[in-house]
């Protein structure tokens, strides 16, 4: 009889562990999960800004603005790009 009873002990003791390492490789599985959906929220609300590869020179001052920020004006086949409404004003008065 302790031979069996040692036996049911055994296996409710290997089968508690295979329950708690279940639960944690699905915990730690929806943890990274979770993660990534975060990452993505934070960089939609605007947590961290998206770098632009590509510059755009002024064509009234110079200076250097991303494409997404640029203003453009075109006449025709001709496209100019300004960093703001200011800088396009000024050269279309010039």
């Amino acid at each position: 009889m302790s031979f069996v009873f040692r036996c049911v002990m055994v296996l409710l003791v290997f089968s508690f562990i295979v329950y708690v390492m279940k639960a944690i490789a699905r915990l730690s599985f929806n943890l990274r999960g979770t993660i990534r959906d975060v990452s993505k929220l934070r960089d939609q609300v605007g947590g961290r800004p998206e770098s632009s590869a590509e510059m755009i020179r002024c064509a009234s001052c110079g200076s250097f603005i991303s494409t997404r920020e640029a203003i453009t004006l075109s006449s025709g086949s001709k496209a100019k790009t300004f960093c703001s409404q200011d800088c396009a004003k000024v050269y279309l008065t010039r």
